[in-house]
């Protein structure tokens, strides 16, 4: 796993993150990590400082390959290309809601 599924995984799960750290009382030190990613800093070295061990983001992202068959619809990726993180949009589906969480910033469109 290359640092790109790290960071396609944290942003996957920063709103259940950002939950998490209110009630740990960690919402500083998530801040203070999230701005060290947007700094460019891989984020795998920084997970434990969340009491996150840094290989928790390995199991369950790798990319699920389209069933074959099915006409391919959008995917929405990485605003900024520095990681993997793939949404898929249904052809004809609804716009996925989801979201660069690291930048809160929308994903882009892309083909599949």
């Amino acid at each position: 796993m290359n640092a790109d599924d790290h960071l396609a995984g944290f942003c996957r799960t920063l709103p259940r993150l950002r939950d998490v750290a209110r009630s740990q009382g960690l919402t500083a030190e998530l801040a203070t990590v999230l701005r060290e990613v947007r700094d460019g800093a891989p984020i795998a070295p920084l997970l434990p400082r969340l009491g996150i061990p840094a290989d928790v983001l390995r199991a369950g992202y790798q990319a699920v390959p389209l069933l074959t068959g099915r006409p391919a619809g959008e995917v929405y990726t990485c605003p900024w290309d520095a990681c993997s993180r793939v949404v898929p949009r249904e052809p004809g589906g609804p716009v996925p809601d989801e979201r660069c969480w690291v930048l809160d910033e929308p994903l882009r469109p892309g083909r599949a």
